[in-house]
């Protein structure tokens, strides 16, 4: 007879300060967040620890035109009425979200 046996997802502990990557993994972030800033696009939130910047739906166009050459992924969830969106560039996802649009009945 077939069991089902759930086993919790592996605690994931955050990165120690000492931690060697820790380091280059700052760098990495906050050279990215520089680098959209410079480029004009407005940030909403930022999060080391989950390895997100959020932008405004209005910087995407902008996004597309400085970064489309360092898109490694592109994922999109929708939930309710948003749309999140992201991409990874240079091993940090950037995420916007947008309205859902409704269709005509």
């Amino acid at each position: 007879m077939a069991s089902l046996q759930l086993v919790a997802p592996p605690v994931q502990r955050p990165m120690s300060i000492t931690a060697p990557e820790f380091l280059p993994k700052l760098t990495e972030f906050n050279d990215l967040t520089r680098a959209v800033r410079d480029a004009g696009l407005q940030i909403t939130a930022m999060s080391f620890l989950d390895n997100t910047i959020t932008i405004s739906l209005d910087s995407v166009e902008q996004l597309v035109r400085r970064f489309a050459h360092e898109v490694r992924g592109q994922r999109h969830r929708t939930r309710g009425r948003f749309t999140r969106n992201a991409v990874t560039i240079r091993g940090i996802d950037v995420v916007w979200f947008s309205l859902v649009k409704e269709q005509d009945a």
